[in-house]
């Protein structure tokens, strides 16, 4: 399934998937399946595409999460470690449950995909305020 999801949805369709943010984007979810052999273990990749005002809310990823940004660059604080950025053609990883935050650190926005390896049924983001 391909869906492009305008900006003004974007929102309401992200808070959906579990995805909290303060300021909106476009996301594409591309593939969520249960994994053959492991289970209760699934995999969701999306596409994200976000404006430079871009933030999460303080939150957790229920499984281990993979990021492969495209374009522009993100600032990652994960919670006790010392934020770092991530830029176009970087990968990072984030182990389960460490609260963070994430935001888009460029003029431009960024573009990136997301890949987890989670939970059959928790959605890929878990608010976690203070």
């Amino acid at each position: 399934m391909n869906l492009h999801i305008p900006t003004a949805c974007a929102a309401t369709f992200v808070v959906a998937l579990g995805v909290p943010v303060l300021a909106a984007g476009d996301s594409t979810p591309l593939l969520k399946t249960e994994l053959q052999g492991v289970d209760g273990m699934e995999v969701n990749i999306v596409n994200f595409e976000v404006g430079s005002d871009w933030v999460t809310d303080r939150h957790i990823h229920p499984g281990h999460l993979f990021v492969y940004v495209t374009e522009g660059t993100l600032e990652v604080a994960v919670e006790g470690q010392e934020p770092r950025t991530i830029s176009a053609g970087e990968v990072f990883h984030e182990r389960p449950d460490q609260p963070m935050v994430g935001r888009s650190v460029s003029a431009e926005g960024a573009k990136f995909t997301v890949f987890q390896i989670g939970p059959t049924g928790e959605p890929i983001m878990v608010s976690r305020p203070e």
